[in-house]
């Protein structure tokens, strides 16, 4: 075994190991505080141990407990602990005293936050604490905080002269770590002394702030310990409150509301003690059991927040079913204190104090519909936190729940949401995914998640284009607009984006279809003009838009104004935007109405980019451009059709064009042209408008080099037939005109 101060001496590959297993702790110590972590602290326990090391182990079990500890796991965070101890019990002089004085001293920490939880049992509790007293006593430390553990345990359990016993021997030890009139050490003091007597701990708190310069009114936040005064001083204010000094109370509430206003007050101070300060500024309380509410697990933890809240939002609504339900909630809780303790003092604080005054139960309850907390064992805590929530919460929220800010009661089933609606693109049926995206939209405004209504259609638009359905997905995507508006800010950046880089490919596929009326394409880009506006998502996908609703119209005076909108804005937020895709849009744009300027948007692509998805499809146009300029190019078909094969005649995975400027490209290699028809053919569904441009030059090459084969004359027919039915949608005969100038000039 290695010892801590042998680490110096390390030598050769034994050096090399002790410092890759120093590195790897340092980087899980900047890991997220997760599942995740602590399985892989597992594993590095495991290899510091196998190392002999027991030093970094150590370290690694203390951290597994600290992530289990403050996320909310006592039970957990208990095991792990006392796992800690089994290292310290057998390897205790190999590790850093500092680091052992810590670990040793969490237990005054360990025993206040496991004990909040009375499904913790009480045995184990004492276990702990003698394990860590014989270590203590072991290593040559003192009992300090061994003793404020057992204090803070007696106080839990109601046996207020032990507890009272065991803080004047707390004090008494005299210990550095423990200063008289430090924050922390009063703190500790008077936490015990409330469970005990809440008038002499008033009186107590007086005292020591006094002593420790901090004078009634405004506190100076110079201080170095201003955070802790201003938890001690809301204490002292509930304190008062609890004394039967409300006027006391009040005054301070008044006080740190002035000084901090609420919304700061709410975040830096015990919510049971701001709503007691608070009291008689009922807008103020509201705000805070508000965030109580939030920040709540709404279970037997910590009981005195559930009465805290209970009482809060009875005095406000007396006979709401919010109030009934988190009064049942805080009896139950301070019951299961008292069985824990085989006691009944919480469950007469709760009567003779934050009950007090109160209306009587049954009346409070008869007040609501069917007010049962669900005090029965078969009851789910997260059904009893819904359904609190749901009766008063939510309804009271003016913004909407983010699945960065969710009730904590209620995190998994916001998770649940948010993983129900991205699972929607991947149901096969899509009478199931209609079904999906109803139940979750239903749910998201239950909950008031607009976030999952938003990924829900998104989800369904998606949906619909992976299935070639794409009047759906044209349909679905205003949907998703006004999703997407009524979503708060903080719009995952991933979704923000897929939901963005869909628009263009709506608008474009949108003109394809006679079924959709102009009037919705305008609709769509005008929407997303304003809700960029509101996003910041780059405009010039809006200019790319007006640029193809103007080609396809034929206005032809617009296009050029249009085209210098694109280059501006792409300009300005090349940053933003990828100026490839974007003169890869400009060229399947232009190229029917103007295909003189397509060598100029595409050049630039296959000079600069790195990506073959776009090389190919720009060499692709350049070639193409030659050959109508009656240039030399077989050198250029080849390599067009070499890099066809190589990505195994798809043309989906060839890149973002229009499959005829390869199938033009191919009717000048005999021995190409008739896989390469089959491979554009491949997919599409016969007489389907978004694939006119393919049924166009699939019929120009077999009409010119297959005559005898049945789908040219077929596909010419499609083909015309579907830019008629455009003309009559659009009332022109642009694409008509457009489509025998460049496929059928024979008419």
């Amino acid at each position: 075994m290695i010892r801590y101060d042998e680490v110096a001496g390390l030598t050769g590959e034994q050096a090399q190991r002790f410092r890759a297993l120093l590195d790897r702790s340092n980087e899980l110590s900047d890991m997220p505080d997760d599942l995740g972590t602590i399985r892989a602290w597992e594993e590095q326990i495991a290899a510091c141990e196998a190392e002999g090391v027991p030093h970094l182990a150590a370290s690694g079990r203390f951290a597994q407990y600290s992530i289990y500890s403050t996320g909310g796991m006592p039970a957990a965070a208990l095991e792990t602990y006392a796992r800690l101890m089994q290292i310290v019990g057998r390897y205790g002089d190999h590790i850093n005293p500092k680091n052992l004085t810590l670990f040793l001293g969490t237990v005054a920490d360990l025993v206040v936050t496991a004990g909040e939880d009375p499904s913790v049992p009480r045995p184990q509790l004492e276990r702990i604490v003698d394990l860590v007293e014989k270590q203590t006593v072991a290593h040559g430390f003192d009992l300090s905080y061994v003793t404020l553990a057992r204090a803070s345990l007696a106080a839990e359990f109601g046996e207020h002269d032990r507890a009272l016993a065991l803080l004047d021997t707390w004090q008494g030890i005299g210990s550095p770590e423990w200063p008289p009139f430090d924050a922390n050490t009063v703190t500790r003091e008077v936490m015990i002394l409330e469970a005990v007597d809440p008038r002499l701990a008033a009186e107590t708190l007086t005292r020591r702030l006094t002593a420790m310069g901090v004078p009634p009114g405004p506190i100076d936040e110079h201080r170095e310990d201003h955070v802790q005064v201003r938890l001690l001083r809301v204490l002292l204010g509930s304190l008062f409150a609890r004394a039967g000094r409300w006027d006391l109370a009040a005054r301070i509430g008044d006080e740190l509301l002035d000084q901090y206003g609420i919304e700061r007050l709410v975040r830096s101070a015990e919510i049971p003690d701001v709503l007691l300060v608070l009291e008689h500024r009922p807008d103020e309380a509201r705000v805070a059991a508000d965030f109580g509410l939030e920040n709540s697990g709404l279970d037997h933890v910590d009981w005195r927040v559930q009465a805290a809240l209970a009482r809060s939002r009875s005095l406000e609504a007396q006979h709401s079913e919010e109030a009934a339900l988190l009064r049942a909630l805080a009896s139950e809780a301070a019951a299961a204190h008292d069985a824990r303790g085989r006691t009944d003092v919480n469950t007469r604080e709760l009567q003779d104090f934050w009950f007090a005054g109160l209306p009587p139960a049954a009346a409070i309850a008869a007040g609501g519909s069917d007010a049962r907390s669900g005090s029965d064992a078969d009851v789910d805590p997260a059904d009893r936190a819904e359904r609190i929530l749901r009766a008063g919460w939510i309804p009271r929220r003016t913004a909407p729940v983010t699945l960065g800010a969710v009730p904590i009661s209620l995190k998994d089933r916001y998770v649940e949401l948010h993983e129900q609606a991205m699972s929607i693109s991947e149901i096969e049926s899509a009478e199931e995914a209609e079904a999906a995206v109803a139940a979750t939209i239903a749910r998201a405004r239950e909950l008031r998640m607009p976030m999952a209504e938003f990924i829900a259609r998104l989800m369904h638009a998606f949906h619909a284009y992976q299935a070639g359905d794409h009047a759906s997905m044209v349909l679905r995507y205003p949907r998703v607009q006004s999703a997407q508006r009524a979503a708060p800010d903080g719009i995952e950046p991933a979704l923000e984006k897929a939901a963005a880089g869909l628009f263009v490919p709506v608008v474009l596929t949108a003109l394809d279809l006679p079924s959709i009326p102009l009037e919705l394409v305008a609709e769509i880009i005008a929407d997303e003009t304003s809700l960029r506006a509101v996003t910041g998502m780059p405009t010039t996908p809006l200019a790319v838009a007006e640029l193809a609703r103007a080609a396809h119209l034929g206005q032809l005076g617009e296009i050029g104004p249009r085209l210098e909108e694109v280059r501006t804005r792409l300009a300005a937020e090349a940053r933003d935007v990828d100026p490839h895709d974007v003169h890869l849009d400009v060229a399947r744009i232009l190229a029917p109405v103007d295909p003189g300027v397509v060598p100029d948007l595409v050049d630039p692509v296959l000079n600069t980019s790195h990506d073959p998805a776009q090389q190919r499809p720009a060499y692709a146009w350049l070639t193409w451009a030659a050959l109508r300029a009656g240039r030399p190019a077989e050198g250029h078909v080849a390599a067009v059709l070499d890099q066809l094969e190589r990505v195994d005649r798809e043309f989906e995975e060839f890149g973002d064009l229009p499959r005829s400027v390869v199938l033009e490209v191919a009717s000048r290699a005999p021995a190409a042209r008739g896989w390469v028809v089959d491979a554009a053919l491949a997919d599409t569904t016969p007489g389907d408008p978004t694939h006119l441009d393919t049924f166009a030059g699939a019929a120009r090459l077999l009409l010119d080099h297959a005559p005898e084969d049945e789908r040219g004359p077929r596909l010419r027919e499609d083909a015309l037939r579907i830019a008629a039915a455009l003309d009559r949608r659009n009332g022109s005969e642009v694409q008509s005109a457009l489509l025998r100038e460049r496929f059928f000039p024979e008419g």
